[in-house]
This record gives C-alpha cells, structure tokens and sequence, in this order.
C-alpha cells in the first residue's frame, strides 16, 4: 500500500505522505527465515511499515482485491485516489467489488488477511490518507498506452471464482470496460474515416 510512480526501467519515484504506507509480506513457503526478519528490519528502518503474514496466497489476494477496486475504478475515470474515495458512491461501489472478491475466495478456500470491512477501511485510508494525490499503476500504464494489468486483477478475481461456481461478474465487466478503454486510446480514427469513406 506504497504507492510508486514507474517513469521507466528501473527508474521508480516513492510517493505518499511519510510514515502512512504500509505493507503485507510473506515468504513463499510461509515460513520466516533470518532473510526475511532482516528484510522486515530494514523495511521498518525505512519506515515503510511491514507486516510478517504467514499466509502467502492471503496475502496476495488482499492486494489484488484493493487494487480491483482502486487501481480499475481510478484508471476508469482517470482520477486520483483521493478523488475516487472523496466520490458520494466511492463506498457502495468499493464494497461491491470488495464482496464479490471475498466471495470469489471463500468459493476457492482462499482466506484473505483482512474482513471485508477491514478491506474497505484499507481503501479509504491508503486513498484518503496515505496517497490521495497518487494515480495507480493502471492509470499510468493506460495514459502511457501500455497494456493494464486488468486480467491480473478484476480478470484473476473473476476467474478464481468463476473455477469455483461463483460469477464475478461485475469484476469480468470492469475487466472488459478497461479493455474497451485501452482499444480506444490506441484506436487509429483517421484511419477508420479514411476506411469508411472508400467504402
């Protein structure tokens, strides 16, 4: 819950107010060796606020299910974070995706780190508090014409329910909404009329 700005190999700007980041980590294996309590030290030292999790695919769901709702909905509507959670239907919209997420996973045994409604709160303070200035990683690719990571994220929450008799489906609808944006930052019109008009 760090929010980066990617200007382009390796060349990554921190952004956010100091101290109100956080971050979930977890071996593979979900098991903490001495690598890991010194990767935890020195991200404290850092202040980037870790928290050892000992449940690995937990732990990725959780960020997954965050960003379906901040990284999709901001790119959407090309908003930052603190303007997507100042929104009057930030929480209802928030919330439907966050239920159909936990409910994707509950159908596949995956559970996640937090409550749903701990999962909300998650998204009003890193929006809010933490990084409202910030554009997500899907906006940023987006305005740069570069592919979203949309599949791995509304498209895997959808999936992941969808193998286990659960229908995502407002998440598979936002996964195509973001597909039709894409298709048309990159749309060529001129070469559509110069189509059209030979016909």
């Amino acid at each position: 819950m760090i929010a980066t700005v990617l200007n382009g190999a390796g060349d990554v700007d921190f952004i956010g107010r100091p101290n109100t980041g956080t971050m979930n980590i977890c071996p593979q294996t979900e098991v903490a060796d001495d690598f890991t309590h010194q990767v935890v030290a020195d991200f404290q030292a850092a202040h980037l606020n870790p928290n050892l999790t000992d449940n690995f695919v937990g732990t990725l769901m959780a960020k997954v299910t965050f960003n379906s709702v901040v990284n999709t909905l901001c790119t959407m509507f090309e908003i930052t974070m603190g303007e997507f959670i100042a929104s009057p239907v930030a929480e209802k919209l928030s919330k439907q995706l966050i239920d159909e997420a936990y409910t994707a996973c509950e159908a596949a045994g995956i559970q996640l780190l937090n409550t749903r409604e701990e999962e909300w709160e998650s998204v009003v303070h890193v929006s809010r508090d933490a990084n409202p200035l910030h554009y997500p990683s899907m906006y940023q690719d987006m305005s740069k014409n570069r592919p979203t990571e949309v599949d791995y994220i509304n498209g895997y929450i959808y999936e992941v329910g969808h193998a286990h008799g659960f229908e995502a489906s407002t998440h598979n609808f936002l996964r195509n909404l973001v597909h039709l944006a894409e298709f048309g930052k990159t749309f060529d019109m001129d070469a559509f009329r110069a189509e059209v008009l030979a016909r």
